[in-house]
């Protein structure tokens, strides 16, 4: 994926949030039209589709802003401490993952030498890292690496973590889970409305370059 632009980077993510809540709201359309004996299958699948949209939209739009972002070749000293970690993730987990002293001394020098050399932000779909499970954990740390404020989801934790998700992974092992159609209505409103929030964070971010590291005060 190449994004270079403010511009180019709206359109992705409006594009891809679009096509989405399109989807949902025709499904939601059929499910409220289908007989009473096919309803609960639909409203089964429904949660499985609701939960697709939600990991394949955030995903997808921190992916599209890491491409953006390293299309600007920024240095490590230019980027905000979060961005910054994430572009240094490989090496950070090295240093966590030995007890060599060796490695420890290299990043610590590496750190201080190369804070002016450019950034190698991550730029695969595997930087945002989902494990097909997106809790609500997993979307605060994913918001947070890329420099967005995930505490202003704290409200929705159960709904993620104790609606959506825990009914996703039921239906997903088979089990025969009953899902009422004001329950998932309610859902998708909030998810889509989390979803719409988080592209406007990101475009935000970028347009606002709320990427930048602050400046470092003067004593």
């Amino acid at each position: 994926m190449k994004i270079r632009t403010t511009e180019g980077l709206y359109d992705y993510i409006s594009g891809d949030l679009g096509w989405r809540k399109k989807e949902l709201s025709v499904f939601k359309g059929q499910v409220e039209r289908a007989e009473f004996g096919i309803r609960p299958a639909l409203l089964r699948a429904s949660i499985a589709l609701l939960y697709a949209h939600w990991e394949g939209f955030v995903k997808n739009c921190a992916h599209a802003y890491l491409s953006y972002l390293a299309s600007l070749k920024l240095t490590y000293v230019q980027l905000r401490p979060e961005l910054a970690a994430l572009a240094m993730r490989a090496r950070l987990e090295e240093f966590e993952t030995t007890n060599r002293s060796f490695i420890h001394a290299t990043l610590i020098r590496d750190i201080r030498e190369d804070a002016s050399s450019r950034a190698k932000i991550p730029t695969s779909r595997d930087a945002v890292r989902t494990f097909s499970n997106l809790n609500y954990d997993r979307l605060c740390d994913i918001l947070c690496s890329v420099g967005c404020d995930f505490s202003r989801y704290a409200p929705y934790e159960d709904l993620i973590d104790g609606q959506l998700l825990a009914a996703r992974n039921r239906i997903t092992h088979g089990e025969e889970d009953y899902i009422r159609l004001t329950d998932w209505n309610d859902v998708r409103v909030e998810i889509v409305k989390m979803m719409e929030d988080i592209s406007n964070q990101i475009l935000n971010s970028a347009t606002r370059q709320s990427y930048l590291a602050e400046p470092v005060p003067k004593i």
